[in-house]
């Protein structure tokens, strides 16, 4: 008896803390990523089907049937922001107007799971030489500019960066300086951090800024574990063009520190009419 209680008492916790099975593990969770182009409120004439208060419903059902945790919107003009969280008030959001710093011009606005994640830090800044002002940069033909946020996932309590911007669609410098200015931006962030980035770059992979990004990060499509959506490009312009293939023009990028569970690009019809002139971009992120 004596020896058995001796085992229990010196022996036991060592055999525990080798078996690999007992012992604790950190909290792990997942991030679901969307990135979408929404195409601006007042770019679509009234009684056309592509019109903001008409297809404002499907995009909103493409949002509430995917679920993401993160949303980084492109071409989001304010009024659409609210039009959306009022249809999907699981999330809140982020954004300034590019043309003022407050509400005026488009935005690349951020909305989130606020049930999944707490929002740490947010601020804009321009694609420019002057990024801390309201400024167009280089050859760009419109203001530009990104959102950066900071997360906590509360399940995990990992924290990560979260950039969303839109580049330049005519300036082919702006859309290079914009590439070099995100990258400088992100390596000066602490070491180790987890960084995930969205955006419709209007650039086509192995274009110079993709390849000045892909030193830095890596393309979620790339690496991804699961593809869901091999040779599907992103940009459909509401099928006008029907005799050219969509181009691939908007990104997930992730830190090289970070994997991707699975990759893909929602490009769902209701009865022939499409929610935007994107496709929906779709990852989901282990957060280790």
């Amino acid at each position: 008896m004596k020896i058995i209680m001796l085992i229990c008492t010196f022996l036991l916790p060592l055999l525990v803390q080798a078996n690999p099975q007992t012992v604790s593990m950190q909290p792990t969770a997942t991030v679901k990523v969307m990135s979408y182009n929404i195409r601006c409120g007042y770019c679509e004439a009234e009684g056309t089907p592509q019109y903001w208060p008409e297809r404002k419903f499907l995009l909103a059902h493409v949002i509430q049937t995917q679920q993401p945790d993160l949303i980084g919107l492109q071409e989001a003009e304010l009024f659409q922001v609210a039009d959306l969280i009022a249809m999907l008030p699981q999330y809140q959001w982020f954004g300034e107007g590019r043309d003022d710093g407050k509400t005026k011009g488009e935005s690349t606005a951020v909305l989130y799971r606020k049930d999944k994640l707490k929002l740490l830090s947010a601020k804009t800044w321009w694609l420019s030489a002057t990024p801390q002002q309201v400024s167009r940069g280089w050859d760009a033909h419109l203001n530009r500019t990104v959102t950066q946020t900071q997360f906590q996932e509360m399940k995990s309590g990992q924290s990560f960066y979260f950039f969303n911007t839109h580049f330049d669609h005519q300036g082919q410098q702006a859309q290079l300086q914009s590439a070099l200015l995100i990258k400088r931006v992100v390596e000066q962030l602490p070491p180790d951090s987890k960084v995930l980035l969205t955006g419709d770059l209007n650039v086509q992979p192995e274009s110079p800024p993709y390849l000045v990004l892909s030193q830095t990060m890596q393309d979620s499509a790339l690496v991804a574990k699961t593809q869901q959506s091999k040779g599907i490009g992103t940009f459909n312009g509401f099928g006008r063009d029907p005799a050219n293939p969509n181009p691939t023009i908007d990104y997930i990028f992730v830190s090289k520190n970070l994997m991707v569970q699975s990759y893909q690009v929602d490009h769902r019809r209701y009865n022939d009419l499409y929610p935007s002139d994107h496709e929906a971009v779709v990852v989901v992120i282990p957060l280790p």
